[in-house]
């Protein structure tokens, strides 16, 4: 149960759960002294009272009073609550009861001992629900509790991970267009148009759990444009997309530091480079397959951030938990990455 519940279950288990003395009443179910006589109307305040306190303890008394550690005046509150339940109906319906009780005494032997047995067991069968309905809610209440802790504590870490994405992501970027500004290259205005493009799109959707595939995909294809400006005839890069889109979520920058790594260690003007990245879309799943040649480069100590594949692996595990498979293979000569992840 969550506070998201449709309004019509819990109209179907209020209904069910008032029916719940007539269904074990000894008259016949389909008679009306099943719905009128006294003992059933006080059964049916009893249980309005106790329908009342499941949605007063689960929605207000747990949170105000249990969590906030007031466990005197909670204890209070249930001591009265569970009095006003057992007491209170009897009350109302005190005269009319002892009247049907003398009435059922003067018949049958049976239905005197089933009169009497009710007389004995109210009690009992009252505070058995009052305490399967108070210790209910309270389990119910704190797994959600616990489960909203643990996305809270989920969500931090994303959001810790994300704020480590993005300045990597500008730094790199902005390195690469340096490149070309130095060479005084004709390209340099459309990797800015390009680049203020996907900055826009990391402000305005990369903050989202999920965001549509269609414009990841946009995004992801603007980078390697941007990489295949800035490398222009140095390196070979094969990139291709297949799939549909449409309907279709995915974390934001989940997939880019795979790629992002490949032009960082596969690259270098004075070898044969080469760049393989391969994503397909299923009605379920997501492939994608990077690969690149392991060529020698100079290591810019200023260049290091700290921040690699180790921060996308820890974004999967939390965000696709078992909904995802990752390989990588790290070979002397090439290294490549293969990723599935279930996007259903």
């Amino acid at each position: 149960m969550n506070k998201e519940t449709p309004i019509y279950i819990h109209l179907i288990g209020c209904a069910l759960f008032l029916m719940l003395p007539i269904l074990f009443s000894p008259l016949p179910f389909f008679s009306v002294e099943a719905y009128t006589n006294p003992l059933a109307l006080r059964d049916f305040l009893s249980y309005s009272l106790l329908i009342l306190f499941f949605y007063a303890n689960y929605y207000y008394l747990i949170d105000r009073y249990y969590f906030e550690k007031k466990y005197l005046q909670y204890a209070l509150i249930l001591i009265l609550t569970c009095l006003l339940i057992l007491i209170f109906p009897s009350l109302i319906f005190s005269d009319a009861i002892s009247y049907y009780r003398e009435s059922i005494l003067n018949s049958s032997a049976i239905e005197r001992m089933q009169v009497t047995k009710s007389y004995f067991y109210d009690l009992n069968r009252y505070l058995f629900l009052f305490a399967g309905i108070l210790f209910g809610t309270l389990a119910i209440r704190i797994n959600a509790k616990l489960k909203e802790s643990l996305q809270d504590k989920l969500n931090s870490e994303l959001a810790y991970l994300k704020a480590q994405i993005n300045p990597h992501f500008l730094f790199n970027t902005l390195n690469s267009i340096y490149s070309l500004a130095i060479v005084k290259s004709d390209h340099t205005p459309t990797a800015i148009v390009k680049l203020s493009s996907m900055m826009r799109y990391v402000i305005s959707e990369a903050a989202q759990r999920f965001v549509p595939l269609d414009k990841e995909m946009i995004y992801i294809n603007s980078y390697i444009e941007l990489q295949k400006i800035r490398l222009d005839d140095t390196a070979i890069v094969n990139y291709s997309f297949t799939g549909e889109t449409e309907n279709k979520e995915i974390a934001p920058l989940v997939l880019l530091p795979f790629i992002e790594n490949a032009f960082k260690h596969g690259v270098n003007p004075e070898t044969a480079s080469q760049i393989d990245i391969q994503i397909s879309v299923s009605e379920e799943n997501l492939y994608m397959h990077v690969f690149n040649l392991k060529v020698p480069h100079i290591n810019n100590p200023e260049q290091r951030t700290g921040f690699g594949l180790e921060n996308s692996k820890k974004q999967l595990q939390l965000i696709y938990p078992n909904k995802h498979h990752l390989s990588i293979e790290d070979k002397e000569h090439s290294f490549a990455v293969t990723l599935k992840i279930n996007i259903i």
